[in-house]
Order: C-alpha cells, then structure tokens, then sequence
C-alpha cells in the first residue's frame, strides 16, 4: 500500500511524529504542507497531521482539506494531531474537519505535544510561557509514543 503523509509543523513536533510513522510504514513519503504537489489520487492511504495552536489546525491543513475533500471522501485517510492540552483533542477535530472527512477516516488521535520555549518565536512564545505558569506542574506535557505505535499498527493492517 503507498502512502502519503502530509505534514505541518511551526516548532518540529508535528514532523518529528510523521518522521516515526513514515519510518515504520512500508512504502511511505512524507510530505511537508509547504512542498505538498504529489498527486494524492496515486496513493492509497492518506496520513495528515497537524499541530493545534489555540484550538485550531494549521491553516493551510486547512486549506487542503478544503480543496481535497472529493478525492479524501474516497480515500483511506487517517489524521493526528499534536496539542499539548490533550483532554479536549476530540473537540479540536470536531471543530476543524468536517464531519463526513471524520466519519471516513480510519483513525483520528493525538499524539500529544511538547512545550520548547528554545523552539517558540514572537506571540507564541508569550502564550507559551503563560500556559506553563498556569499549568499544573504534575502534569507532564510530551509525545505520547503509545498513541502512535497505536495509531501506526493500524494502518499496518
């Protein structure tokens, strides 16, 4: 099975959960939004994943939704997310993909998220260093690898 992951990522996150499922999928590529030209119609599974900054998906993740959403209503298409909040991570799909792109896919998730004040820029940086005062100190934010083993053996069927 070919597939295709296509990727955004602002701080590395993003591209370093779709770096582990291409690495351990056959016959995988793995694709920045921002180089994003294959045709998707050659590929059999679509993986897309995004980070979520204050509750959105990445715009242009968006976008390719949008402009895609024939071709990934007939494709298998499997979608993660990387948030550093994870107990809302179902809501955050709700009100980002449409309904039906949801419905179709094989599997949605949250790989969880890290909290790099060195990686953040500008007005990220600020609202990063206010979340983390705010945040209880016991709860650990980082990349939940069991979500994406979970999520990979899945797409391995």
């Amino acid at each position: 099975m070919n597939t295709l992951i296509i990727y955004a990522s602002k701080t590395g996150t993003t591209e370093k959960c779709a770096d582990q499922i291409n690495k351990q999928l056959k016959n995988s590529k793995m694709v920045n939004i921002l180089d994003q030209n294959e045709d998707i119609n050659r590929y059999d599974l679509i993986v897309i994943g995004t980070p979520i900054r204050m509750g959105m998906i990445d715009k242009r993740i968006k976008k390719f939704l949008i402009s895609n959403i024939e071709s990934l209503k007939s494709k298998k298409v499997a979608y993660f997310i990387c948030c550093g909040f994870n107990e809302n991570w179902k809501s955050y799909y709700e009100q980002n993909i449409p309904k039906d792109l949801l419905d179709n896919a094989i599997i949605y998730d949250t790989f969880g998220g890290e909290m790099d004040l060195q990686k953040q820029k500008g007005f990220d940086k600020f609202i990063t260093k206010m979340v983390s005062k705010n945040t209880d100190k016991n709860k650990e934010i980082k990349i939940l690898n069991e979500n994406i083993e979970r999520f990979i053996k899945l797409l391995d069927e």
